[in-house]
Formats: C-alpha cells, structure tokens, sequence
C-alpha cells in the first residue's frame, strides 16, 4: 500500500505548520549571545551574568595570571575563597543516566501505525465496508484466511513496486527513528564507524522490522483492515479486474514487505545519516542564518523530520546539536566556535493547552452517494436523500498525548428532513503558530440517520470515515473560536455516501 504517500502528506502538512526561525535575529553575533539569546543557551539570565563575569575575570582562562585569579590570591587562601571571589558557579551533579523510553516509543509508533491505517481506510474504503457495511465483521475467519494465503503467496504478490521499493523502505526507516531518538545512547550518534554507532542501527533495524512484521502479518495489519487474501476479497488478475481469469492471480500479501522495510530501511537511514554528516554541517559551519540550515536539514533528512514531529520535535531538530547552549570555545582549537543552538526542546509543562472542549453550529453539504466497488455516481436512496442540508450542534473533546498530536471525541446531533447523530473517534495534529492553531484530524465512527413518524423509513446505521481540517483563532488565554471543514464518508451494503460538513464555535482550553 502506498505508505509513502500517507507519510508525505502527513510531514508536508505539519512540516509546514512547524516551519519558523529563532526568536532574535540579534543571535547572529558571537559577542552578543548570552546577552541577547537567553532562549539560545542553556542557562538562566543570572547564570548568564555570572558566566560573563567570570569571563571578565579570567575565569575562562585559568592558565592566565588575570585579576581574581588563584595564583593572585593571598597566602593561606583555600581555593574554594578564590573560587567565590572570582563569581564561579559550582559545577552540576552529573545526571542519572536514564534507560530506553519504552512507553514514548511505543506512543510514537502506534500514533504512526494509527495515521498509516487510516490511509488504508481512505483508500479501500469499499473492502473495509465490503461485509454488510461493517468493517471487521468476520475479523478472525478473515485473518486466518489472510494468513493462509500469505504463506502460500509469492514474493510480491501483485503490489505496485513503488511501494514495496520505496515505500515500505520509508516506512522502515521512519520506524527505526522512533527507536533512537527514544534511546539515549543512541539519540545524539551521528553518523561514524564506531561500534557504537553501528550497534545503535542495528537496534534500531530490530525495532523496525517487529514494526513491520506487524504491519504486514500481525492482528493490527494492513491484511486485517483490507482483507487481502480473505474470501470477502478474492485474488484478482494482472489487469486488477476481478475475480482472477488469468494464469497468474494477485492477493496482495506476499512476503516482500517482511524483507524490503527493514532491508530498505536500514539504507534510508544510513543515507539521511550520511548526509546530515557530510552535507547539512558543512552548511551550518559556513552560516549562522537560521532559515537555510533549517531549510536544508529538512530537505536532507525528511523521514527524520516526520519521526521528530512524532517526537514533539521541529523536523530539522538534531539530539546532536542542539539544545546544548552555546560552546564559546573548541576542544580542537582555541578560536572562538558557534554550535547551532536551538529551542526545539519544550518541558511538558511549557506545552499550553493539553486538552480542549467545542461546541459549535454544525451544518452538513447535500449527499453524494457512489457505487461500492466502482466509484461511479448513482442515485440516493430515500433516507440518503432527506440527510441533506441538516443543521444542529457539533461537541468534540481533545486530549492532546503527545506536543503535536491530540486524542478527539465528536459528538453531533442534525435536524432537517431527517435526524443524523454521529458519532465519531480519532486523532487530531496540529501546531500553534502565535494566535492561530492549525490541525488536521481523521476519524472513524458511526453514523446513525432515523425518520420521526407513522410513515418513517426504517433508521440506519452505519460505519464512517471523517477527514477534516480547521483553524483555532485564539481569543484570550483560554478562549479561541473554531472553524472547521470536514468530509464525512459513510458505508453501506450497496452505495457510498459523501457530506461536506462545515462547523464553527467556541473552544475553552484547559
């Protein structure tokens, strides 16, 4: 299936939503950082101070016969005396050295899996409802049945090999990102042969392919939810006409995935690796404008860059190189050295607005119903019919899980020719950017439509798929005002039906 473009979509949007510069363009200047970038390092404004007045003093040049030193200081003077009288600050406590975080990762790579099937939803939309309009009715006869036919099946299987080449391979190492940058030995490596960096790859090979043997056999696969190779969806031929009439029958469930993603993205990472080393720091030794490196370290490493949105990270983020503060002086020689510096790195308890509530003017679009399987326009039934036009109330609720992404329950209640509830569950994605919060969200529910009266037609329930966008206008501190479109696809036995469904209201943060 086509991960590549699911993921694409998803880095392109929120890359674009993520996409800025730092807070002061007066951090250009060597000599001006600790007094004009206190975001840039990482100390506070009256370490800064004491930072500069040792610098004054000679404190960062202890080889030095500088006023305030201790080859300066009267006999019998403890260096402890010379150390408060020159303003030094006491060096920190090593920190603890922390374990791999598991619970992060395994967030990070269900968010991933639950955007890559959703993808999967959108696209084959007719086999998930395939069965009476309801996905996953007969979920373990099913499974098996894909599962037999899985052992049996050839290398490919009939996929489109841009996606079992390119895709897959994506996919792979994406999921091996999510492994190192929540592991930290692994999350500030950059690219080397050291045992050390070799080892970190390896592992982070591991956690891709039990990633991907999920995905391609697992109860969570792609088979489940598309039911390759299930007798609700038999093999098809080399044109994809159905059922298969040629010698040669496709079912979409051959083991080349199992081997592509890990194999694949094991080189998609060393390759982003290598040119993060050999190309994006040479750009950032070369220039302190902000906008280029960043633009560049998204451009060169655009898998990394949606693993670090995962990770509540900017795409261009580097474990390696930023958040450090700022290193006045290199080891390797004694001329003044900037390091990229950064304020990427957000405390969770900086992250405004973890969870919010709407409630608004809901008002749905006229129904468009297509045929199942083909995709062909046709005519609505009775009850599809009078779904059009409805107006009433929308309520969602939103707890955001991790910096970008948020967990989203929706409610609704539409009034008109016919009464339609739906209800609706998913994740939302999104970033603030001043007063204004751009997101999108997909979710999957029920819908259920019913007629009042003697002469009613009989209600309906059916399974849908939502797509939507919309924009967060802050008003005050925890008020802002929604807009929000969205695209509402229910399944039945024999049709499809399309709403457009346009919402807007009041948002309290909390």
């Amino acid at each position: 299936m086509p991960v590549s473009f699911s993921l694409s979509i998803v880095v392109l949007f929120l890359s674009s939503l993520c996409f800025g510069q730092l807070p002061s363009v007066r951090c250009d200047a060597l000599n001006s950082q600790l007094e004009d970038c206190p975001l840039a390092t990482g100390t506070e404004p009256a370490q800064n101070a004491a930072l500069e007045a040792n610098a004054s003093s000679g404190a960062a040049f202890p080889d030095s016969p500088m006023p305030g030193n201790a080859q300066d200081a009267p006999p019998g003077a403890t260096s402890q005396d010379s150390a408060s009288s020159a303003g030094a600050i006491a060096a920190p406590a090593p920190a603890e050295q922390q374990g791999f975080h598991w619970r992060r990762a395994l967030t990070e790579s269900f968010t991933f899996l639950v955007i890559e099937q959703a993808y999967v939803v959108h696209t084959d939309f007719n086999w998930v409802v395939s069965e009476n309009g309801i996905p996953l009715n007969h979920y373990w006869r099913d499974y098996m049945q894909s599962l037999t036919k899985w052992w049996h099946a050839g290398w490919s299987a009939g996929e489109d090999p841009l996606y079992n080449y390119v895709g897959h391979p994506i996919q792979g190492a994406l999921t091996s990102y999510i492994e190192i940058q929540n592991d930290p030995k692994s999350e500030k490596l950059e690219f080397s042969n050291t045992k050390a960096y070799w080892r970190s790859r390896l592992i982070a090979t591991i956690w891709n392919t039990v990633y991907s043997t999920q995905w391609s056999i697992g109860l969570l696969s792609e088979p489940t939810v598309e039911k390759y190779g299930s007798k609700d969806r038999p093999p098809w031929s080399t044109n994809g006409s159905y059922p298969c009439v040629t010698k040669t029958c496709y079912s979409g469930v051959g083991k080349v995935n199992l081997v592509m993603t890990p194999v694949g993205g094991l080189g998609w990472l060393l390759t982003e690796d290598i040119l993060d080393k050999k190309i994006v720091e040479r750009v950032e030794n070369h220039t302190h404008n902000r906008f280029l490196i960043d633009a560049v370290r998204s451009g060169l490493n655009p898998i990394r860059g949606g693993a670090n949105i995962l990770h509540g990270q900017r795409p261009w983020y580097r474990a390696s190189r930023d958040g450090q503060g700022i290193n006045l002086f290199s080891e390797q020689n004694t001329s003044p050295q900037r390091i990229v510096t950064s304020t990427d790195e957000v405390p969770a308890s900086r992250i405004a607005s973890p969870s919010n509530v709407f409630f608004g003017y809901l008002h749905s679009g006229f129904a468009h119903c297509e045929e199942i399987y083909k995709s062909v326009p046709i005519a609505c039934n009775p009850l599809s019919a009078k779904t059009s036009g409805l107006g009433g109330w929308n309520l969602s609720a939103e707890k955001k899980y991790l910096r970008y992404f948020g967990l989203v329950a929706d409610f609704s209640g539409q009034y008109g020719g016919a009464t339609q509830n739906n209800f609706l569950f998913g994740v939302r994605g999104g970033s603030t950017l001043g007063r204004l919060r751009p997101y999108a969200q997909v979710l999957i529910g029920a819908v259920r439509a019913h007629e009042s009266g003697v002469a009613a037609l009989p209600p309906r329930t059916s399974f849908a798929e939502d797509l939507g966008v919309g924009n967060d206008f802050r008003l005050v501190r925890l008020l802002s005002w929604r807009f929000q479109a969205d695209a509402l696809k229910t399944g039945l036995p024999s049709f499809k039906q399309y709403n457009v469904r346009l919402s807007s209201g009041l948002v309290i943060r909390f």
